[in-house]
């Protein structure tokens, strides 16, 4: 996967596709009024930004994408099919109310997580936001009919750009947790290569034992406390960086390898056959 930071593009076709509720042209909700007298600057550049998240986020099918999405999403709701039903029915929940729904990746423990904020101050306070919903529209009381827009939504969602901004959010806040191939010594190696990525190698770093990304939950209480880990992926992007913050926040001194074990190999260091299960 690409893990360059992008721009947010605006797609004139997902923008004439989209309706004015998905674009913030709302006619003036008092809410939103309210919190921009109070801060007017911070409303305004946070409206602006939500837009056009908004608008880029547009023009897909909604159910395409990259398998480090799919794992990323499974890692913090359980499946991508858990992640749809809890982002739809947070909306649900909230009824007609305007404001913004956000998929949002929580830098501190590398977590992505639904949320609602009413206002886009607090939405951007929230987290480094992928995904944000305008839905700054005439009020759904009817249940069904905001279930019914939420999933029209969803159904034209662009993962690949959504993407994009999710793998610049984990490489700025994994940054300084990084070591070289040099710098490892003493720590325990953990694979953490996708189930299917690792399914396919024949070596592993020595010394090393593979641990499911998608399931860091689940074995971060094996790990030795008093001693540091280092994880790796293929090439050092986001897998094992959002990997090494969720360990971090479950208290284990994690770090990830810069390059992954393709930089491992290239460095001359020791690998080993992959373990036979």
């Amino acid at each position: 996967m690409d893990a360059r930071s992008h721009p947010l593009p605006i797609d004139a076709q997902a923008r004439r596709g989209s309706p004015k509720s998905l674009i913030g042209d709302d006619g003036g909700d008092a809410d939103h009024d309210a919190g921009a007298a109070r801060h007017p600057d911070a409303m305004r550049a946070g409206v602006a930004a939500l837009q056009e998240l908004c608008v880029a986020s547009l023009g897909g099918d909604g159910t395409t994408m990259e398998p480090a999405w799919a794992m990323a999403l499974e890692a913090s709701f359980g499946s991508v099919g858990r992640w749809r039903e809890a982002f739809v029915a947070m909306r649900t929940a909230h009824g007609g109310a305007p404001g913004w729904l956000l998929l949002a990746l929580r830098p501190r423990d590398g977590t992505l997580v639904n949320q609602w904020a009413a206002d886009p101050v607090h939405a951007l306070a929230a987290g480094v936001a992928v995904l944000a919903p305008d839905l700054h529209g005439p009020p759904r009381h009817d249940g069904a009919a905001a279930r019914a827009g939420i999933d029209a939504l969803v159904a034209r969602i662009d993962w690949a750009r959504v993407c994009a901004r999710y793998q610049a959010a984990v490489h700025a806040a994994s940054e300084p947790f990084a070591v070289a191939p040099q710098q490892v010594a003493g720590r325990l190696p953990i694979d953490v290569r996708r189930a299917g990525v690792y399914a396919q190698a024949s070596q592993v770093i020595e010394g090393a034992r593979w641990r499911d990304p998608a399931q860091v939950a689940h074995w971060a209480g094996e790990l030795p406390a008093a001693r540091g880990v280092v994880v790796y992926c293929v090439r050092g992007h986001e897998v094992s960086r959002a990997t090494a913050l969720r360990l971090r926040a479950a208290g284990i001194d994690a770090r990830f390898l810069r390059g992954g074990i393709d930089a491992w190999a290239a460095a001359g260091r020791p690998l080993a056959d992959k373990p036979v299960r």
